[in-house]
């Protein structure tokens, strides 16, 4: 199943970003497919029955891979809590968006030439997402606000931080002092293919998701909660 992208038309709303950004409460331990929604902004994709459907082709390889042998398989989905790995998630996004996560270990610019790119231009990165204590939530921009990320966790559907872009390093490097994992969207480069991340297309890459709702509203900005 491949995403089919539709025009939108752009609005003014005086709706808060509480009322327009997509986020499920939180059930049980499924923030794998809260977060897939959130970041994708569709409540129509990314059921629990196709995850689980990936969860289980991911383990069929794996089985296939190791030629049959014994081992102790990894667990990419739990039955009794509705946990997903991120194996799970990144393979969803692929064949649905054709996106890629991307996990940034270090802000440093030099681990790698792909990881030093994404992080000289992160003011076009689009979303991120955190796994932060067995769970998982987004930083999600949107065009017509795009100063701002919003925190979309389904913990808290009632308020989205807001993070002002030019200071989401200096946020990202507090997650990371907590020992979360980050993950940032970008658009995926198949090995095959005559197409490279680069200076040149490397803003379309790091804004992969299509347009939703919310990216066509000037979502209001109020000074942030204490």
């Amino acid at each position: 199943m491949k995403f089919e992208n539709r025009p939108l038309f752009t609005t003014t709303s005086l709706k808060t970003p509480e009322d327009i950004i997509i986020c499920e409460k939180q059930e049980s331990m499924y923030c794998g497919r809260h977060v897939l929604r959130a970041v994708s902004q569709r409540l129509d994709l990314f059921t629990d029955e196709y995850l689980k459907e990936v969860a289980v082709n991911l383990a069929t390889l794996e089985h296939i891979y190791s030629h049959g042998e014994s081992l102790c398989p990894k667990n990419y989905y739990f039955e009794n809590t509705g946990e997903y790995n991120i194996d799970v998630l990144k393979a969803s996004l692929l064949n649905i968006f054709n996106i890629d996560l991307i996990q940034i270990n270090k802000l440093q610019q030099n681990t790698s030439p792909l990881h030093s790119l994404i992080l000289s231009n992160i003011q076009f990165v689009q979303a991120f997402i955190i796994q932060q204590d067995y769970h998982y939530y987004c930083l999600r921009r949107f065009r017509l606000t795009h100063s701002y990320f919003f925190k979309i966790d389904s913990k808290n559907i009632t308020y989205h931080e807001r993070i002002e872009h030019d200071k989401i390093l200096n946020y990202l490097d507090s997650l990371l002092q907590l020992g979360a994992n980050i993950y940032i969207t970008i658009e995926h480069m198949a090995q095959d293919e005559q197409y490279e991340i680069s200076l040149i297309n490397i803003e379309k890459a790091l804004w992969p998701f299509p347009e939703a709702p919310a990216d066509l509203e000037h979502l209001t900005i109020l000074q942030e909660k204490k």
